[in-house]
């Protein structure tokens, strides 16, 4: 989001509007106490605090200070020519202006209703909760063979059952399997699928799956080869960016609430094939 501040903020500044008897309009920059003039310009603090914001400099700093002055002086000084030169009649002008002032209201929007329903303390501690229980207490270590149909699956399980092991199995069957792997210290909540999260929590080290299990990738076999104990990390190490991702939900269930109440039309849709013509009734012969 941030990258995109030089646009947004040229596309704020050269989007102002105004007149004054025919000549250039004078352009505002932002009200409050001025912190810069350019030439005869006055430049609000507010201004310089958002550029700095986002370029993650320190106005305390000299040096960073002058860079972030020095880049809005360039924004105040390109959308005062672009006011003189009346850029705002050119089409391609104005909508990139107000394409980029659009995305900087929205990203503005967006911090705005985080800023107003924060995410309360009792509403992280919760996340936190439910995201430890569904990590589990564990690791695990297995490997896997997967198969695109299920009577393949069947016949290598059927193997196992018939007293063959796991590692003579896989051996067999993990050059005919779409997938075959080793993976270790895996948790739970990494794994793709809920039925394979099922079927290794009733495994114990040294067992295999005994049937296929079914998942939206196909069909498994799993043996579980170890478990390890795992000590969730504190609260406090990853409360910001447990904040951060709920923070980024909430948001999204509110666009996913606005765009459902919305009516949006394409008016300029590409018009596709359109269906073959039904064929005519038989028509009943004259008598």
């Amino acid at each position: 989001m941030r990258k995109t501040i030089p646009l947004l903020m040229l596309a704020a500044l050269a989007g102002c509007s105004g007149g004054n008897g025919g000549k250039p309009p004078v352009v505002q920059f932002s009200a409050g106490e001025p912190v810069l003039r350019v030439n005869d310009l006055p430049v609000s603090s507010a201004l310089l605090d958002e550029v700095a914001r986002g370029r993650g400099l320190d106005l305390n700093n000299p040096e960073q200070r002058q860079r972030a002055i020095k880049e809005l002086s360039d924004y105040v000084l390109l959308a005062a020519f672009a006011r003189k030169q009346a850029m705002e009649n050119d089409g391609a002008f104005g909508a990139t202006v107000e394409a980029q002032r659009l995305q900087g209201v929205a990203n503005a929007t967006m911090e705005f209703y985080a800023r107003t329903h924060p995410i309360t303390e009792e509403a992280l501690k919760a996340e936190y909760d439910a995201q430890v229980a569904k990590s589990g207490s564990a690791s695990y270590d297995f490997s896997q063979l997967l198969f695109d149909n299920e009577n393949e699956a069947l016949k290598a399980s059927e193997e196992m059952l018939g007293g063959k092991d796991w590692a003579a199995m896989y051996e067999q069957w993990k050059d005919k399997a779409k997938q075959a792997r080793d993976f270790t210290d895996v948790r739970l909540v990494q794994l793709p699928a809920a039925e394979l999260v099922e079927a290794l929590k009733a495994l114990k080290p040294g067992e295999s799956t005994r049937v296929p299990v079914k998942s939206q990738y196909g069909w498994h076999l799993m043996h579980l080869t170890a478990t390890r104990p795992v000590t969730p990390p504190a609260f406090d190490s990853i409360r910001v960016e447990l904040q951060k991702r709920m923070i980024a939900r909430q948001g999204e269930q509110w666009m996913q609430k606005m765009r459902g109440e919305a009516v949006i039309l394409d008016l300029k849709a590409p018009k596709t094939d359109a269906a073959a013509p039904a064929a005519p009734a038989p028509v009943a012969p004259e008598k």
